[in-house]
């Protein structure tokens, strides 16, 4: 955030000295324009999953949260550009000007288009991919309008060049991933060597073509099965802790079309691609109590853990499986065998179906006085993460002691939450209205 804030901070130094000379309104529309630039070849770099981009903008989870805002943020920025008149006098435009200027058109409403697009969230997830690669031929739409239209400095000059440098980073980056990385070898070489079916669950392990993949307990990938119609890169939590010989395994749960046709389709010998691994959802060092919290599919990431408890160097951790009802528990008595022979290791399952609740007030009794020195690890719905979170931070869990992933790769921004509340609100007007129409006169 520090390095993306300071990126835009820095056409101040240009635009300041021109105020004197310039319309100040005219002159901000353009600033406007220029940081919505910036930001957005910002964010064709950070859909790249380059290497080392976690290390400078955190964990790939967290970064696709940033991508979306970013993405918002230019919007909002693009449309007050549109809507503050950016017209100068005494500016010369070059012979494709006027081009320019239609191009930006198209540019802003396929841009605004397309990332409404990205943000309601019923749209097929397929679909939904496909047209956000759109974004980027408007983007470079958006780089051709900055270059040729008229403005008050050249292209040529330091604040052109600096701006041209992140259209150029954005169109590279879009280059990449929609010529050269498909192009390229995609992640390690794997070949399906197991396939069980758990209730709403497929579970997949994977055997190495080559030398494999390095990973952390904890960590996620993406999954490409070299197969007609499952061919479509997903991002799934590595369910195993890491293995000498590299075996990967992956517990799917049947959430979608492409979870669902995986579970039917997928056998052992087909071929498959595994890139990363990603995330930082890893466990820490030393001997503080631990928690962790699995509901339903979320439980993967601590099979991993557990299996890594093998080697004993933890304290003692508390594991709240959540289930809505006891076929919701695959993965149980593999927790329970670790659990008897690591011994810090306590499996509690909590079963809603049964009327059990897990709730902040339950894990302070639990632990007592040890809250405050406690790691607490979740995965699962965002509701109940910031629930949990809440609570126990009000009863004395340190704020960055609490870690989970933010691991749904596409959200929206409560567009379904605000059309709810204004659909409960027209409701609740007109039945305020029917009441006193119903009312005797008096």
């Amino acid at each position: 955030m520090v390095l993306i804030a300071v990126a835009c901070l820095v056409p101040v130094y240009w635009y300041v000295p021109m105020v004197a000379i310039r319309e100040p309104v005219a002159l901000f529309s353009q600033f406007l324009a220029s940081l919505a630039l910036i930001i957005m070849g910002i964010n064709q770099f950070l859909a790249t999953r380059a290497p080392g981009l976690e290390t400078i903008f955190g964990p790939l989870d967290r970064i696709y949260v940033l991508h979306k805002w970013i993405a918002i943020t230019a919007m909002v920025l693009l449309g007050l550009h549109d809507i503050i008149d950016a017209d100068m006098d005494g500016l010369r435009g070059g012979v494709l000007s006027d081009v320019a200027e239609d191009i930006g058109e198209i540019s802003l409403y396929g841009l605004l288009i397309l990332t409404f697009a990205s943000v309601v969230t019923f749209i097929p997830y397929h679909l939904w991919k496909w047209s956000h690669r759109l974004i980027g031929i408007f983007f470079v739409l958006g780089a051709f309008h900055f270059f040729f239209i008229e403005k008050p400095f050249d292209s040529l000059d330091p604040l052109g060049l600096y701006v041209s440098g992140f259209c150029l980073l954005g169109m590279v980056s879009y280059l990449w991933m929609v010529l050269l990385r498909p192009m390229a070898p995609r992640g390690h070489g794997y070949r399906v060597s197991s396939v069980k079916h758990l209730d709403d669950m497929t579970e997949i392990e994977l055997r190495p073509r080559g030398r494999g993949m390095r990973h952390k307990a904890g960590q996620f990938a993406f999954l490409t099965l070299k197969e007609a119609g499952l061919s479509e890169e997903h991002p799934f939590t590595l369910s195993a802790a890491p293995r000498d010989d590299r075996v990967l395994r992956f517990s799917i749960k049947d959430l979608g079309d492409y979870t669902r046709r995986l579970r039917r389709e997928v056998s052992v010998g087909m071929e498959a691609a595994v890139s990363g691994p990603f995330g930082h959802f890893k466990l820490p060092s030393g001997r503080d109590p631990q928690i962790w919290i699995g509901a339903g599919v979320g439980v993967t990431p601590f099979l991993a853990f557990a299996e890594s408890l093998k080697t004993p160097v933890s304290g003692p951790v508390k594991l709240y499986y959540c289930v809505r009802n006891q076929g919701e528990v695959p993965y149980v008595a593999e927790l329970e065998t670790i659990a008897e022979d690591v011994g810090n290791l306590e499996l509690i399952v909590v079963n809603s179906g049964e009327g059990m609740r897990l709730t902040p007030e339950r894990i302070s009794a639990d632990l007592g006085s040890e809250l405050a020195r406690a790691h607490v690890f979740f995965c699962g719905p965002s509701a109940m993460r910031k629930s949990l979170q809440g609570g126990l931070i009000l009863k004395g869990l340190k704020a960055s002691r609490f870690h989970f992933e933010q691991f749904e790769m596409r959200t929206g921004i409560g567009l379904g939450a605000l059309a709810a509340w204004l659909w409960d609100r027209g409701l609740h007007a007109h039945e305020k209205k029917r009441a006193r129409k119903m009312q005797p006169a008096e």
